[in-house]
Order: structure tokens, then sequence, then C-alpha cells
């Protein structure tokens, strides 16, 4: 990509492959770290072209049988493997960066249900649902802390993605320290099957002690996409200064 600026496409001609190989630095072909570049240079070897002219039993010994024969085959132009053109998201999120730092944990706390609800709704429209929550704060020295939990299935309800954000920032146990954005992934996305889920728990009073949340949550999609999204949101992220 850094030879295809500015899009990182760059298409080479199946009879000028060789050509454009053989000068690059042997890092330029994939595999090809830090610690394999160091073995190759202590072999002499500093081009891909280098490496095509090398016996592949010399880079057997140095590198392994696997790594050996696959870095002689890619320095030919040669790689037997299927190009996958779109793997999918692995994972998902949202971040938010303050107007001004913040110290007030209700402030963080409401940012967190509203980058919930943004994720939520994002895997939803994509057929999608993720298994563990990750949380990302970063304070205003710029230090940053990441924390995530994996839970029993995947999901992609904006309640349990709260839920265990605002787990895993209460234990952070930051009083007063000033925070500069926030942030909440889903990772380990797989996609939806579908099925209908009730997540139960104890209301007081005469309320029905199943709440289908993510039923919920898919009505508001619907009313979201037609009417905008100020038209229904969670009680906590209403603006009382816009609350007619």
């Amino acid at each position: 990509s850094t030879r295809a600026k500015p899009d990182g496409l760059l298409v080479v001609p199946g009879d000028e492959v060789i050509e454009f190989l053989h000068p690059l630095p042997v890092a330029a072909l994939w595999g090809v770290g830090a610690k394999t570049e160091e073995v190759l240079v202590r072999l002499g070897l500093r081009t891909v072209g280098d490496i095509a002219h090398t016996s592949v039993e010399t880079l057997r010994r140095a590198l392994g049988n696997a790594a050996g024969t696959h870095l002689t085959e890619l320095s030919w132009g040669r790689d037997p493997r299927s190009v996958t053109p779109d793997v999918g998201e692995r994972s998902m999120g949202a971040e938010e960066t303050f107007a001004r730092d913040i110290d007030d944990p209700e402030v963080v706390l409401r940012e967190f249900l509203r980058l919930s609800h943004k994720v939520a709704a994002r895997l939803r429209s994509h057929g999608s649902v993720g298994r563990t929550v990750a949380i990302k704060v970063r304070m205003a020295d710029f230090s940053t802390l990441t924390r995530s939990r994996t839970l029993p299935e995947p999901t992609d309800v904006a309640r349990e993605i709260y839920d265990v954000a605002a787990e895993l920032y209460d234990a952070l146990g930051l009083q007063r320290v000033r925070i500069r954005l926030v942030g909440v992934r889903l990772e380990g996305l797989i996609q939806a099957d579908g099925g209908e889920r009730q997540l139960t728990f104890d209301v007081p009073g005469d309320a029905p002690a199943t709440l289908d949340w993510r039923a919920a949550e898919q009505a508001a999609d619907r009313l979201h996409a037609r009417y905008g999204h100020s038209v229904v949101q969670p009680a906590r992220l209403v603006d009382p200064a816009h609350d007619d």
C-alpha cells in the first residue's frame, strides 16, 4: 500500500511480477517481521531477489521448513492462498471525545450508555452479535486504560452492553479523574441466528418479571429509521434543557 498511494491499490501485470518484487527489501514480504529480517540480513539477504536466488534448503535451515518454503514461494510471486475480498468485521465500536475534560462519573456513565446504544444498533443493522464487551478510557494526560469482559453468550442488546461497560468503568475506581475520551467495543463478532432472547430480572411492583429488551430496541430501530434518533431514547439520555 505504501507503493500505491492514495488508495492503497496497485495492480502488477503477471509478466512484471518478478521485476517488481526482486528489488524490494525483504521486509516487504508478508510474514517477515523484525526477527526474521534480522536472520535474513545475517545471511546477507537484503532484497526479495536475494531470497529468490538462495536455495530453499538454506532458508529452511535458518528459518524452519515452513517459513523457508513460504518465503521461497513468495519471492517468486507464487502464493496458493485464495483471496477473500470481504472477511467481515471482527469488532464494532464507538468512541466520544468530550468537548472538555470530564470528572463527573454520571456524565461518563451517560456517555457509555449512549455509545452502547449506538454500537448495539450498528450490530443489529449488520446482523451481528458480539461476545466480548471492551471499554476504553483516556485521561486528560492522554494515558489510556482498556478493560474487557466476555459474556456467557453473544449479544446485540444495548442494555447488556451498557451493564458490562458500566461495571468495568466502576471497577477502575477513577474518582474525580479528568477524562478526555471514552469508548465501547464489541469483539468476537459472529452472525446473529435471528432467535429472540429474553432477559429476566427482578423488578418492583406489578411489572412483568421478564422484559424483552432486544424486542424493545428493535422497535426503537424502526422508529429511528422513520423519524430520526431523537424520537425515542432512554430517559437518562434526554437533555432536560430540550424537554418539552
